[in-house]
């Protein structure tokens, strides 16, 4: 029914009288090419291209747009190997993307994120396919092809884009049907690890007022790790039909589908973290820890010889744990969607509707450092509508008013095998949110205007779920307190609780089941969370834009973001509150000397509070869990300087810095106590002490830097065009510099990434009007092996494992269009 209204609504806004066009442009009106990169105007073609965004709802230059937002072209896109968000890392220094096991994708922007990774966590980005919001971090994929642009937006866009988007949004806008258009792309691409890469569009006129877009792409290739993880292998395809029923108004009607297999992302082992008491045995001091390096490549894996001879000496001897081997992982996930989009340019303003509907099915099993197997299953559907108004201009004043819904059921199993701790979670979590929004600018003369944005959000949201566990506990201390016991359960992943025997059907230790004959105990521990919330929240924006010079702008703004509270499976975690984040940013765009030189400078100050973090811990019951809570506040201050230059007509300069200054301002959260246990090992000061009458060691992790937040950020590139006639050679040379940034949750000195540069090269040869071209690349020149999040789970042994960015890579691209 969702997908016939989706339908039905885009095609009543035919009928819509039209008598005036807008004075105004907003997204999908214009019906020629408008969001690709344009030549400047006649009398300056030997000017730097010009850049058409619309991530203000509007369609404006990027120079002209007084936001802080950074624009990736499909070129540079396919220059640095973008198929999937994770590798959206090389193209935007604020911009850090992490994939963690199955299809889970994480997004910071400045520090700003969360280590989202199960179906009921929020992002902190929002991400954005063609206008509509993604709900789940999950469903990024098969996103990145036939692409227009990606915009990335800076800082908080808590009124055009709402909730959810605390650190900024990212934008991926498809190539769109072209009315009076035939034209046909096609491109191949083929690599070591065997990888190949081909993508097609193709778009056809239907009469003069109908165009048809259907693009594909398959990528398949070989994991970069020894095991055969770290592998991409998915097929896409997405339909779009674009209708002009009358002068000024559009519809477009887009359908999309992308399956995923293989593998998917893995780790490699780091090493262990070993405790030694200290004096008094009772001593807490994280100096107790010892790191013992893994001392295997970092491209390994944990399933490979290496990896899997690793684990067995690290984890067994002396404890209790089964040296079952690990499963293989797998992914095999799908996704889906319609969405629609009607223009209308009316007697008083624009129109713009953005009804859409999406879905996706996730099957996958993956490994870390401490799970034989971890099975994630989920039905994720999505409904939302967007609709918005531009007026015409009244006076000094033009206004746009708008309003949204969004409706999300995410249905879930997981299944969890660490060893000695076997969980099974089913649950089911629903979201409704609806929001009214509006913005106003005053133009103050021809130079100067200020401009007043605000939102009401409100998100209601319920949780039904269960969490069963089966803990394996051993009567013997582990050393180096006692002697331990060895050859505990290792239950199969997809193991149910029924088909285990001797389980009591009661709680509680006073049902503790004998397992083994080394002292071993099998405990099941049930929990139930049924809850709901309900919160209302408004955001703003205040902002002033100074035109200095035709080429030259000047901005302020304040805003404000909201990320909605939520649940975890958890005991003693159920719930946890909003976040909220205030930004000021003041910033310049500027072009010189005729277009040739761009410098664009942006400075911001962000504080960022009740900030929530999803991470691995332990739950009221002691035992490892995964859950989200709020432990703190955080600052967030720096410049970002963007330059181009362009030195010749054929020579092309260009790079940023950011200089990033965050840190938690106060950090705390608690993990059980008992004598029999070791203090937690992490890089923060550990107290003992009491909360609500139980024993807790406090965690104070203030003035820490925040996650993914290196201090200093560098990209630069070089593009030298050789004329040949009615061909060319284009040479490309690009370098990037990150200083060192936290990875992992407990601030371990391995959760380090270390400073690091890396370098790309390519060259392509093609005619000059860009009909056919072939690019040799490589990619990671100097095959740096750079960590992009590592991960520590106690119970097996302090094992630490890291997932890396892909090594150098090299290969040639064949590309034809007519």
């Amino acid at each position: 029914m969702k997908a016939l209204l989706l339908v039905g609504t885009a095609f009543a806004a035919v009928s819509l009288p039209v008598t005036a066009a807008a004075q105004v442009a907003t997204p999908g009106t214009a019906v020629a090419p408008a969001a690709t990169a344009q030549a400047e105007p006649s009398g300056q073609t030997t000017g730097l291209a010009e850049i058409v965004v619309t991530a203000q709802r509007r369609v404006e230059n990027a120079q002209r747009a007084a936001v802080a937002i950074d624009v990736v072209s499909p070129g540079e896109l396919t220059r640095a190997g973008v198929v999937t968000a994770t590798t959206l890392n090389a193209t935007v220094p604020a911009l850090t993307v992490q994939q963690g096991g199955g299809a889970n994708t994480t997004f910071f922007v400045r520090g700003v994120g969360n280590f989202t990774n199960n179906g009921y966590s929020d992002p902190a980005i929002a991400f954005n396919l063609d206008g509509v919001y993604l709900g789940r971090p999950t469903s990024t994929t098969g996103t990145f092809f036939d692409l227009e642009r990606i915009e990335v937006l800076k800082g908080p866009q808590g009124t055009l884009y709402g909730r959810n988007a605390t650190g900024g949004a990212i934008n991926v806008i498809p190539a769109k049907p072209k009315l009076g258009e035939r034209s046909v792309s096609l491109s191949g691409g083929f690599g070591n690890y065997n990888a190949i890469d081909v993508e097609a569009a193709a778009n056809l006129p239907i009469g003069d007022n109908a165009a048809f877009r259907l693009a594909g792409k398959i990528v398949n290739r070989d994991g970069y790790n020894q095991d055969g993880t770290s592998d991409e292998v998915g097929q896409a395809i997405r339909a779009q039909l674009l209708v002009r029923p009358s002068p000024g108004v559009t519809v477009r009607i887009s359908g999309d589908y992308s399956h995923q297999g293989g593998r998917g992302v893995g780790g490699s082992y780091v090493g262990t973290e070993n405790f030694t008491p200290g004096t008094p045995a009772t001593a807490t001091s994280p100096a107790n820890y010892t790191f013992a390096p893994a001392n295997v490549d970092p491209y390994s894996g944990l399933l490979s010889r290496s990896g899997s001879a690793y684990f067995a000496q690290a984890v067994i001897p002396g404890t209790f744990i089964n040296p079952a081997p690990l499963v293989r992982p797998y992914l095999n996930n799908t996704y889906w969607g319609l969405t629609g989009e009607v223009n209308a340019d009316l007697a008083g303003g624009t129109l713009t509707i953005v009804p859409a509907y999406r879905h996706s099915k996730l099957d996958n099993l993956f490994n870390g450092p401490s799970f034989r197997g971890s099975l994630n299953r989920e039905n994720d559907s999505q409904f939302s509508g967007e609709m918005r108004f531009q007026g015409p201009r009244v006076g000094p004043f033009d206004w746009l008013i708008g309003g949204y819904y969004f409706d999300e059921t995410v249905k879930g199993q997981y299944g969890i095998n660490q060893y000695q701790i076997i969980s099974f979670q089913d649950f089911t979590s629903k979201t409704k949110s609806y929001a009214t929004f509006g913005r106003v600018t005053a133009h103050l003369g021809d130079a100067l205007r200020f401009v007043a944005a605000g939102r009401y959000t409100h998100d209601s949201k319920t949780f039904n779920g269960s969490s069963d566990t089966l803990v394996e506990l051993c009567n013997n201390a582990p050393p180096p307190f006692g002697t331990g016991c060895f050859g505990g359960p290792s239950l199969p992943v997809v193991q149910t609780l029924a088909q285990v025997p001797g389980v009591p059907a009661l709680p509680g230790p006073a049902n503790a089941v004998p397992y083994g004959s080394a002292g071993n105990i099998l405990f099941y521990i049930p929990n139930q969370v049924n809850a709901a919330i309900s919160k209302g929240r408004v955001t703003y924006r205040l902002a002033a834009e100074y035109d200095v010079a035709r080429a030259s702008l000047l901005y302020a703004s304040y805003e404000t973001g909201y990320r909605s509270g939520g649940f975890s499976n958890a005991p003693g975690h159920e719930t946890f509150a909003p976040e909220y984040v205030e930004a000021w940013t003041l910033g310049s765009k500027n072009r010189f000397f005729n277009s040739r030189v761009q410098l664009n400078i942006e400075l911001f100050h962000w504080r960022y509070r009740n900030q929530q973090v999803s991470h691995y811990g332990l739950d009221a019951n002691n035992a490892t869990n995964y859950f989200t809570e709020n432990i703190g506040s955080s600052t967030i201050k720096g410049v970002d300087v963007e330059a181009q230059v362009l030195v010749t007509r054929n020579t092309r300069l260009s790079g940023t810095v950011q200089y990033l200054d965050a840190k938690a301002t106060s950090y705390t959260y608690n993990t059980p106590r008992d004598a029999a246990s070791p203090p937690p090992a992490v890089g923060c000061a550990v107290t003992p002490t009491t909360a609500g009458g139980a024993a807790v060691y406090a965690i104070d992790c203030a003035g820490k830097p925040s996650y993914n937040s290196p201090r200093w950020s560098l990209n630069g590139g070089i593009e030298q065009t050789i004329p040949l006639g009615d061909r060319k050679l284009v040479l490309n040379g690009d370098a990037r510099y990150r200083s060192n940034s936290v990875v992992g949750f407990e601030y371990l000195a391995q959760q380090n990434s270390g400073s690091f540069w890396t370098f790309d090269a390519s060259a392509t040869f093609g005619s000059t009007d860009e009909r056919w071209s072939i690019t040799g690349y490589i990619r990671n020149i100097t095959n740096q092996a750079v960590p992009l999040f590592t991960q520590y789970v106690a119970p097996a042994g302090g094992v630490l494992s890291s997932v890396y960015a892909p090594p150098r890579t090299y290969g040639v691209r064949l590309g034809y269009k007519y």
